[in-house]
């Protein structure tokens, strides 16, 4: 898999293409990060609540 990445053709770069040596590109990253963090949690903090609620 390596090999046939190195051996790829390299294109110039464009107005379409995101360039991973920029703060823009570090902050998107951080922000889906945190963001599908945050999504894997978000269901247990708003359904432990309701479940002990139900339970009393």
């Amino acid at each position: 898999m390596a090999g046939s990445l190195y051996s790829k053709k390299k294109i110039k770069s464009s107005s379409g293409i995101l360039s991973t040596s920029n703060i823009l590109f570090i902050f998107l990253l951080i922000f889906v990060v945190l963001l599908i963090g945050a999504l894997s949690f978000f269901p247990a903090l708003s359904l432990g609540p309701l479940a002990e609620f139900f339970s009393v």
